[in-house]
């Protein structure tokens, strides 16, 4: 076995773990919400702002007033991240187990989360004064700051619910009358009431012993050390390299290293957006979209420079026909095509560039930042959202920022040159080679006839795709959405009627029961073992090929469909 199965066998393992994918898919489901905290933060303090540029348009009370409305939406999204995550995580967790009624175990989740909430809660009264208060739980301890007694929570609560849940002598049979969701609620009865139970003795023994809340305690042994590493150079550069080095190997790394850095990295950003709400200066330079804005441009490695150097200085007019075809995708951060296609993925001298590049990037935005060349990133951005405008939108409208970018992006025109070059130089060098070693072995012959071209369907002739249900899965459903919309297209222009359509590998449960074909898109090679040992025989799973994914050759899938489900 080499070095790389180890590592893929490793990876694939990680990446299977059902807590990590449980956690992965939690964040997903959650991004909106992050979304539209960040475009209110944006209105209020930026469009809003009683100095701003408004105040020739509105008068300051009225854009006061109307912060309100982005007030309550900050309330609805940001300030309850720990809650909704306290019940994503085990309702995913939960299904991943195969519980038949996973709200349930949510809910139990949800009510030990409150549990752990301390009972008093020292809050600030108008006239200034400090005062402890009951019956209040402060957003300090449900939004981001409470993001990993949430986590914990969900992780615990939800195992030891499930492994009660899971006994026979404490289930209560109602008789087959009653209605399935009720049976359901009674069964777990015992097992809430336990779960519960067991949190609140062991939440107030510990406050006990220690005279210290829980919240406290996790917030000084877990979160902060984990926001310290992750948002310091060292820790991040090593954490990214690692991420860029696992792509570049054909592993993704979305479900191996994410899930351990963008936790932190989001508690920092919540952190930087409160601090900037109130006027004052962000705490931190390496927040979750410092990673999109300035090492990500493009997708990961920042290979639009890629494709600008392509465009630029390229002498193979198949790499610039390329470039020309995955550039618009890649100014959305969807960079998939471009790493299975050029290819990155082991190809020793693009996978430098791709690996060291952003590095450099980084260091670049952080001093630029830390001398205050340019402003910290105060809302939150999603990876998708093109550079430049994603630049804007992240400093709180600060063009430095977009400037930064553009020179970045420059930068790494010049780092991937030299590499593009040497890679096309040694191409040309060993097609050369072929044909002349095809020259003085190859015997003359007849020429082959060409092959038959394959005649659409005649109007009412059926095709071997009809009626099935064909599934393109990759980490996010992002890339494999594009490549899915060529293959429909196609089939419809051949009066195909198959059903085609992308998703993410958190949806591997839920596709096996309805999909005739799984369609593996590169970067999950690494986890096609699990996959099909998913599937079993429900459905059959096959890997696509690279270079038609890539080239998103919608007509070649299809053909290729066809021999795997004949």
């Amino acid at each position: 076995m080499t070095v790389l199965d180890t590592i893929a066998g490793f990876s694939q393992k990680l990446a299977g773990q059902v807590h990590l994918r449980s956690l992965r898919d939690s964040f997903i489901i959650a991004i909106p919400f992050l979304v539209l905290a960040g475009l209110f933060i944006m209105v209020n303090y930026v469009f809003l702002d009683t100095n701003g540029f408004m105040r020739h348009v509105l008068s300051a009370d009225t854009m006061v007033q109307w912060r309100g409305i982005g007030e309550r939406a900050l309330n609805g999204t940001m300030n309850i991240l720990s809650i909704m995550l306290a019940v994503l995580v085990a309702y995913s967790l939960a299904s991943k187990r195969k519980f038949e009624s996973p709200i349930i175990a949510a809910m139990v989740s949800l009510a030990c989360f409150f549990v752990l909430m301390p009972v008093t809660a020292s809050v600030t009264a108008a006239t200034g004064e400090t005062v402890s208060v009951t019956g209040v739980v402060p957003y300090a301890q449900t939004n981001a700051g409470g993001v990993f007694l949430a986590i914990l929570c969900a992780f615990l609560s939800t195992s030891i619910f499930l492994k009660i849940s899971s006994s026979p002598a404490l289930r209560i049979s109602l008789g087959e009358e009653v209605p399935p969701m009720v049976q359901q609620s009674f069964n777990a009865l015992s097992a809430i009431m336990i779960t519960v139970a067991f949190f609140s003795v062991a939440t107030f023994a510990i406050t006990s012993l220690t005279h210290t809340e829980l919240f406290a305690l996790i917030q000084t042994l877990v979160q902060k050390p984990l926001v310290h590493l992750t948002t310091s150079l060292p820790g991040f550069i090593t954490l990214t390299t690692l991420t860029n080095l696992l792509f570049s190997l054909g592993i993704h790394p979305s479900g191996i290293i994410n899930p351990v850095l963008e936790p932190p990295l989001l508690v920092a950003m919540q952190e930087n957006m409160a601090a900037f709400a109130a006027g004052l200066q962000p705490p931190h330079i390496i927040v979750l979209p410092f990673r999109d804005l300035y090492g990500h441009m493009g997708g990961t490695g920042s290979t639009l420079a890629l494709l600008l150097a392509i465009l630029l200085r390229s002498r193979m007019s198949s790499h610039k026909k390329f470039a020309r075809t995955v550039i618009a995708p890649g100014v959305f951060n969807i960079n998939e095509p471009v790493i299975f296609g050029l290819p990155v993925i082991l190809n020793p001298l693009m996978m430098i560039p791709f690996i060291f590049y952003p590095q450099i990037n980084f260091i670049i935005a952080y001093y630029a930042t830390a001398w205050g060349w340019v402003s910290h990133i105060v809302a939150y951005v999603p990876w998708s959202v093109p550079p430049l405008l994603s630049g804007w939108l992240g400093s709180g409208g600060d063009l430095r920022n977009v400037v930064l970018q553009i020179i970045l992006i420059g930068v790494g025109v010049v780092i991937y040159l030299p590499f593009l070059l040497a890679y096309e130089r040694s191409i040309s060098a060993k097609k050369a080679q072929q044909v002349i070693e095809t020259i003085a072995t190859t015997p003359p012959t007849s020429p082959e006839p060409e092959p038959a071209i394959a005649q659409p369907l005649r109007e009412g002739e059926a095709h071997p795709l009809d009626d099935k249900t064909i599934v393109l899965m990759c980490n996010e459903g992002m890339s494999t959405s594009l490549v899915a919309k060529k293959m429909r297209q196609y089939a419809e222009s051949i009066h195909c009627t198959a059903s085609i359509s992308a998703t993410h590998i958190g949806n591997l449960e839920e596709t096996v029961q309805k999909a005739d074909l799984i369609l593996l898109s590169p970067q999950l090679t690494y986890m096609e073992s699990n996959v099909r040992e998913t599937a079993g025989d429900r459905c059959r799973v096959a890997r696509v090929n690279p270079q038609h994914f890539s080239n998103m050759n919608g007509q070649a899938l299809i053909e290729h469909a066809v021999t795997l489900l004949k």
